[in-house]
């Protein structure tokens, strides 16, 4: 596959969700849980397919259940597909729009360099 994230890009997006998640639990003061509920209770979150769920919440309560590569590539693949990260959209809502400025600085970097014309397939000849 010809993947324009890096592991390192992959990590950093998986410590930021991880971190912003918590922050909204604290600022709620609600268990891990509770968010996760408050999260699947958000319309945005149909948008995530069900199969990938349990790697979600495996990475917002900062333990992923998927090794770093397959992230990356599931990352990768939704980020073409929808132009932005669900998730992200989904935590947005929750927090309306009061997202911590580097998860935001890091969503848009690697959407822009999985989006560059290089990145994308080229028409068939």
């Amino acid at each position: 596959m010809n993947n324009q994230l890096s592991l390192d890009d992959a990590r950093k997006a998986q410590e930021q969700l991880a971190t912003q998640f918590t922050k909204i639990g604290r600022s709620l003061v609600i268990s891990d849980e509770k968010v996760w509920e408050l999260f699947l209770e958000q319309k945005e979150s149909d948008r995530i397919p069900k199969e990938f769920l349990p790697i979600v919440k495996s990475i917002l309560l900062g333990k992923p259940i998927v090794p770093i590569d397959v992230y990356r590539d599931i990352a990768a693949e939704a980020l073409k597909k929808y132009h932005y990260c669900p998730v992200i959209r989904v935590l947005m809502k929750m927090t309306d729009g009061e997202l911590m400025p580097e998860l935001v600085q890091h969503s848009l970097k690697m959407t822009a360099d999985v989006l560059r014309p290089e990145a994308l397939p080229g028409p068939s000849v």
